[in-house]
């Protein structure tokens, strides 16, 4: 049996620079790049977590806000927590709030 793989992707970036940086409290752009880095990373990860409860139609402004909370949860975890292991257990802890947050759009069926 082959296992295939699909995965929803939106049509454009559901939290712009901008508003990273203003969450992360970031004023200058020395670090625009890892930001946006982080940012394409943290939204890949929400759209993994909720699967096919993901609608690839959604824009920054259409986007459900608790999905844009997540993926600032996340952006920060991904962003602050990014050196050695000192950093494993806050990023857990931050993923964990993710999951639970996104927990109400996952169709919890098993097909």
């Amino acid at each position: 049996m082959t296992l295939s793989y699909s995965r929803v992707s939106p049509a454009g970036p559901l939290l712009t620079l901008a508003e990273a940086k203003v969450h992360l409290r970031i004023v200058d752009s020395a670090s625009d790049a890892d930001i946006s880095a982080k940012l394409a990373e943290a939204e890949e990860y929400i759209f993994a977590k909720l699967g096919a409860a993901a609608d690839p139609t959604w824009t920054s402004a259409t986007a459900p806000r608790m999905v844009r909370n997540a993926i600032k949860i996340a952006l920060d975890a991904f962003y602050e927590r990014r050196g050695g292991d000192e950093g494993a257990e806050p990023l857990r802890k931050a993923l964990e709030v993710v999951d639970r947050a996104l927990s109400s759009y996952r169709d919890v069926s098993v097909a």
